[in-house]
């Protein structure tokens, strides 16, 4: 077999018709991050551009909170919980389960 033969395959998925492929953090350019868990939108195109799909933009609901009494932040005059802790020592009473 040549050489030539073993890459005409792999040029039919990698071709210049076919693009880079999505840019990854590893043959990036320093100082590029990507997200981290954020939901995708929508897609990206061949020439780069990016079409957001309106399906999976989130659509909050939220009721009108003007007559309610409850509030949103804790008051300061709230108790404190102190849990102790403990260690292996003291909590080992020397009985096998």
């Amino acid at each position: 077999m040549s050489l030539l033969s073993l890459s005409v395959p792999r040029l039919a998925k990698v071709g210049p018709s076919k693009g880079r492929g999505p840019l990854l953090a590893k043959f990036a350019p320093v100082g590029f991050k990507k997200g981290f868990g954020a939901i995708g939108l929508g897609r990206h195109t061949k020439k780069g551009f990016f079409i957001i799909n309106t399906m999976l933009v989130p659509m909050f609901k939220v009721p009108d909170l003007s007559n309610c009494k409850l509030k949103c932040y804790v008051a300061p005059d709230t108790y404190r919980i102190v849990q102790q802790s403990f260690n292996k020592r003291e909590l080992d009473d020397g009985e096998d389960f």
